[in-house]
């Protein structure tokens, strides 16, 4: 008997298997698992490849996918029909990504604040009642992700460069960062084909070396940027009365000790208990395959 958690991102799927007594056995990278990335076929191929990596899945009693993409029907229905074709019979469960690194953050009730490109607060109280805060993507939300940071940084250069303010610090930054030399090629690049909303992102390292070295304008978007944070934790808090609850911080921009990381645990610290996560996403997509498999 084992079971197997699998957690789906853009650019790789990971594989953890456990077995009975709840030990992991071991841990597999695959292919990217966003079905509306990859489409239909190639996603039907990962699953099929990862279901004959584990071996004889009729010995499978739990299986807990966790990714993103999941909203599309038919990442459910070729997941059912993948597992069935692999003699599957046992318990499974799809859910997000949220979820899961929820499971791995926490084991007890709380919220985990994920800032990487993006940013979503979820949360899960003692009843069990989960709910999101944010999340809705960088041309509507993200607020303090590190697009939005690196949209920031563009923002007090073009301003800069216009003589609207202060930013000769982010300016030269965000000019080696995206490679460009005038205003004309920065904007060029901005809105050029070939960038997207992560090249924008990288810009966010610069703002935070140049706000660690006391770069007033940089610090002041941090400052904005772990406020927009807060309100996410706040919102959430109050959907699940999770006042004073604990706090684990995720994502590229807070799970490393950085100047951002200061400024947000220091926002978020008269909320709750802001704390690092025990385990990361797969552990909990695991974790909630063996629970899966206990239940009656």
């Amino acid at each position: 008997m084992f079971f197997a958690g699998i957690d789906g991102g853009g650019t790789h799927t990971r594989l953890e298997l456990r077995n009975e007594n709840n030990q992991v056995l071991e841990r597999r990278v695959f292919e990217p698992f966003n079905i509306n990335s990859i489409g239909p076929d190639a996603f039907r191929t990962l699953l099929e490849r990862v279901f004959a990596y584990c071996g004889d899945m009729a010995r499978c009693s739990g299986v807990c996918v966790g990714g993103a993409g999941i909203s599309n029907p038919l990442t459910g229905i070729i997941l059912e029909e993948c597992l069935k074709k692999a003699g599957f019979t046992g318990k499974w469960k799809l859910c997000g990504d949220q979820e899961i690194a929820l499971r791995g953050a926490l084991d007890v009730p709380g919220m985990i604040l994920i800032a990487g490109t993006g940013s979503i607060c979820f949360g899960k109280n003692a009843e069990g009642k989960t709910a999101r805060t944010g999340g809705y993507g960088h041309i509507l939300d993200d607020g303090g992700s590190g697009y939005a940071l690196g949209r920031e940084a563009l923002a007090a250069a073009v301003r800069y460069l216009d003589g609207r303010g202060p930013g000769k610090g982010l300016c030269e930054a965000v000019f080696s960062v995206l490679g460009a030399d005038t205003l004309e090629e920065l904007i060029s690049l901005v809105y050029g084909s070939l960038t997207d909303k992560a090249r924008i992102a990288r810009c966010a390292g610069a703002v935070l070396e140049l706000a660690q070295a006391g770069d007033e304008p940089a610090r002041e978007i941090l400052n904005t940027g772990a406020a927009e944070l807060a309100e996410l934790v706040r919102a959430t808090q109050k959907k699940l009365n999770l006042e004073g609850g604990p706090i684990a911080l995720l994502g590229g921009l807070l799970e490393t000790d950085n100047v951002y990381r200061e400024l947000v645990s220091e926002t978020l610290t008269p909320l709750g208990q802001v704390c690092k996560p025990n385990h990361d996403a797969l552990w909990g997509a695991a974790q909630m395959a063996w629970e899966l498999g206990q239940e009656k």
